[in-house]
């Protein structure tokens, strides 16, 4: 991800945020912070990890977003979140 001329953007799915964080990453941390039910906060969104991991979580999420393009990725990541079948945790 560091070399943004030639990274291969259409494998990644168009999402060319210079610090995509792994959702795994940013799911344990909303745990070690957010009480259940809460609401995490991400007032620089970027392209969705923390929004993504709350909904993953049953988190609410307020995320903040200057860059349209950016907004319209992190849109695209929480939706298709949203519309994943649950995974049953055992």
């Amino acid at each position: 991800m560091r070399d943004r001329e030639t990274a291969d953007w259409p494998a990644r799915n168009g999402n060319h945020h210079p610090t995509v964080k792994p959702t795994d990453l940013m799911a344990y941390l909303l745990r070690l912070i957010t009480p259940p039910g809460g609401t995490a906060l991400d007032p620089f969104m970027g392209s969705g990890s923390t929004g993504k991991a709350a909904m993953r979580e049953g988190f609410r999420f307020i995320g903040c977003e200057l860059d349209e393009q950016y907004a319209a990725i992190a849109r695209a990541r929480i939706e298709h979140e949203l519309t994943k079948p649950k995974q049953l945790q055992l």
